[in-house]
């Protein structure tokens, strides 16, 4: 297995209520051994790990070293394993992957990234689902195993959905595809689906250069199509809620649910 692979996806929103409202687009991201950022970094003259190039990754973006004012404090795969001890006691963590948005000519928002922690036997011991919003804050959701999750929403992502209400959180993922899907109701009542379905294919210089054109990406367009999309709720009056005052915490526990 690669250190690094591309995922070229399809990425569905579909908003149930107060209103109907459907975003759908394709979607480049990446999938990388967070153990083994060196050789993901040589896979490609296209791509970098922590430096300027058409694609690249970095670091400083996630976990801890976020909220660190850009200063790199730690690697991503000892977060990751420092995390699965405070949730999961005793989890012996032998790989890291993480699933995200690559910068793009240095440029990159990630409105989810997610972390899924391997045993030695490959099987999942802990799920990361990291959520940023606009407003510069970030948030993680922790679940444990390989399962649906269920959380509560305590972190403010869209100005137009309160912070209310649960999330159903589940990934699946194996050598050539990947899903995510995030179901969140309030009230019990379905109020918006997110989901990715994507395949997996080796990241290198041919790859990188048509899983953009194919995509359509640019830099800034997960930015630009957040706030066109914005626009478009506003004019259909859907209600604004103002941001409130982050969770004191970094992260929250998601609960097993088991597979539905």
């Amino acid at each position: 297995m690669d250190a690094a692979a591309l995922v070229t996806s399809r990425i569905i929103h579909t908003r149930h209520r107060p209103v109907a409202h459907r975003l759908e687009r394709k979607g480049l991201s990446l999938w990388l051994d967070l153990d083994r950022l060196d050789e993901a970094a040589r896979q490609s003259a296209l791509f970098s790990i922590g430096g300027f190039n058409l694609l690249s990754f970095d670091e400083r973006d996630h976990g801890p070293n976020f909220a660190a004012g850009r200063r790199m404090v730690e690697p991503l795969a000892s977060y990751a394993r420092r995390l699965a001890q405070k949730a999961c006691p005793g989890a012996v963590i032998d790989r890291v992957m993480l699933l995200t948005f690559p910068r793009i000519l240095g440029q990159v928002f990630n409105p989810i990234s997610v972390y899924r922690c391997y045993d030695a036997k490959c099987a999942v011991q802990l799920t990361i689902y990291e959520v940023r919003n606009t407003f510069g804050d970030m948030h993680s959701y922790v679940g444990v195993g390989d399962t649906l999750h269920d959380a509560d929403k305590i972190f403010h992502v869209s100005p137009f959905l309160p912070v209310t209400g649960h999330y159903k959180l589940k990934m699946r993922n194996s050598d050539d595809e990947m899903s995510l899907l995030i179901g969140y109701t309030i009230d019990d009542q379905p109020t918006l689906t997110a989901t990715l379905r994507g395949t997996l294919s080796r990241l290198d210089s041919n790859r990188i250069i048509t899983g953009l054109i194919g995509a359509g990406q640019f830099p800034g367009r997960p930015l630009f199509s957040i706030h066109l999309e914005a626009f478009k709720l506003w004019r259909k009056k859907v209600p604004f809620f103002s941001r409130p005052i982050p969770p004191e915490t970094a992260w929250s526990n998601a609960r097993s649910k088991g597979v539905e």
